[in-house]
């Protein structure tokens, strides 16, 4: 059955989609399936309009498939292809079809999971985590994500984080400027270190995954945010059992991680290209 790895924000605006996307790019393949990237957001989705796909295909399709109790949607069936070659399950943009849609796979989340020889993992792109069905996804997870910005005020969040979480052991992906370390935010917030990672914000890469810019693969490769996505998603997916998060090994494990299937490019029209800005 495939592993669930869910992202979300105990407040909006953190970044999870980008996130995921960059983790899906960065996932390393030990079974040779490429994770899917599954736009749950309740409050709407953004990757549809994002990269010109069809939100008929995604989240709606297998929320209705869902809802069947013969037969299941299957989950290759509502994927497509966005940028870069990632596999995407895109939300309705509309929250008023996105939260019913969130609430379907979250009663019967075995839609992700697929049967019992499917391989491979479902990146689950909760955005904000203010509704009931999200929390039920994030609960079902097999690791949650908390995403949040640098400051105190957004950390603050996560110290007060809710009763819901009770039980769960998240992982804190901390996203830009951050004038704290990995140790002083899992001190203050009662986590462990390991479950505290720090993520640069590379604003050309980002641009990438909005579909607002393209970039070459070595380009990515050499930028911040994969070099941190590369350690993150094998911490994430279990591949780096034995191996420490900093120094040379560290640093030698990320050689193992996937390149891109190609480079990095949205929809035709929506691109600008990196190239004349140099190196990320």
């Amino acid at each position: 059955m495939r592993q669930i790895v869910a992202l979300g924000s105990l407040k909006g605006g953190a970044g999870s989609s980008t996130l995921a996307l960059a983790l899906a790019a960065a996932w390393p393949l030990a079974d040779g399936v490429p994770p899917v990237v599954v736009e749950a957001d309740a409050s709407g989705g953004d990757l549809a309009v994002r990269f010109g796909l069809s939100d008929m295909q995604g989240l709606l399709a297998l929320a209705a498939g869902a809802r069947q109790t013969e037969q299941e949607q299957d989950l290759d069936a509502c994927t497509q292809e966005a940028a870069g070659g990632l596999r995407v399950v895109v939300a309705p943009t509309g929250a008023d079809q996105a939260l019913p849609s969130v609430a379907e796979v979250a009663a019967c989340p075995s839609v992700l999971r697929g049967e019992a020889g499917s391989t491979g993992a479902v990146l689950l792109d909760l955005g904000h985590l203010g509704s009931a069905p999200s929390r039920e996804l994030a609960r079902a997870a097999d690791r949650l994500v908390l995403v949040a910005r640098g400051g105190a005020d957004a950390l603050a969040h996560v110290a007060a984080r809710p009763e819901w979480l009770e039980g769960i052991r998240p992982d804190l992906a901390v996203v830009g400027k951050c004038r704290y370390s990995e140790s002083d935010i899992a001190q203050a917030l009662d986590m462990e270190r390991d479950q505290v990672h720090l993520l640069p914000w590379d604003v050309r890469a980002a641009d990438a995954f909005a579909g607002a810019a393209q970039v070459a693969e070595g380009r990515w490769r050499r930028s911040p945010l994969a070099r941190a996505s590369f350690v993150l998603a094998r911490q994430l997916a279990g591949a780096d059992k034995g191996v420490s998060r900093g120094g040379l090994r560290a640093e030698l494990a990320q050689l193992g991680a996937r390149a891109l299937p190609r480079p990095l490019s949205g929809q035709p029209g929506a691109l600008r290209s990196l190239e004349k800005g140099g190196t990320p």
